[in-house]
């Protein structure tokens, strides 16, 4: 084949994927994965001998740049947020124990699998007043059995985008730690357990 037009299906391949199916504009977070994706293929094809170098490297293509800023409107505010933990909690034994998870979530600023992960022993601090502290170690995202390495819906992972020994240091709200305070009394949460057991 004509390794001059490599440049040329190269940008035509990353225009491809930065395109909907009903031709607008793909989100940068959706052309910055499908990029990866397919600079990674070339890179293999290049491992094994098919091509001389990654077209890529050679192609002059900017991705779009996503927005950093956060739209205020899209998210809850404090009292919304206070509002919804209320009523999560009214809805009897079961909501008394979800409010917690839900408030490390709102607080703490927790990933759902990391606030699921959660251990007793991973609360460095819970003081009466003031602010407290987590050490996150793990994660147990759930990818669902057909995808799982384990038969289990749920695995125990290490943080996102950490190795495997990496720690992350999270403040724990004033009001987060009289809420697990109360949880882990009530729910006589033993040392070493997970906070919030299914």
């Amino acid at each position: 084949q004509d390794r001059t037009r490599g440049p040329e299906l190269a940008r035509a391949a990353l225009d491809a994927l930065a395109t909907k199916l009903d031709g607008t504009r793909a989100a940068p977070t959706t052309i910055a994965r499908k990029r990866a994706a397919l600079y990674n293929a070339f890179d293999f094809a290049v491992e094994t001998g098919q091509l001389p170098s990654n077209p890529i490297d050679n192609v002059r293509w900017k991705m779009p740049k996503k927005a950093e800023a956060l739209d205020p409107q899209a998210v809850i505010s404090l009292k919304q947020g206070q509002r919804l933990l209320a009523q999560v909690h009214s809805q009897g034994l079961m909501g008394a124990r979800l409010m917690p998870f839900f408030a490390c979530l709102m607080y703490a600023g927790l990933r759902p699998a990391e606030a699921i992960a959660l251990r007793l022993s991973d609360i460095v601090s819970l003081p009466e007043t003031g602010w407290g502290e987590f050490r996150l170690r793990r994660s147990a995202p759930r990818s669902g059995l057909t995808w799982s390495d384990t038969g289990r819906s749920r695995e125990d992972r290490s943080l996102k985008h950490r190795s495997i020994a990496d720690t992350r240091l999270v403040p724990i709200h004033p009001a987060l730690c009289g809420i697990l305070r109360e949880h882990i009394t009530a729910c006589a949460v033993p040392p070493g357990a997970r906070l919030f057991a299914g």
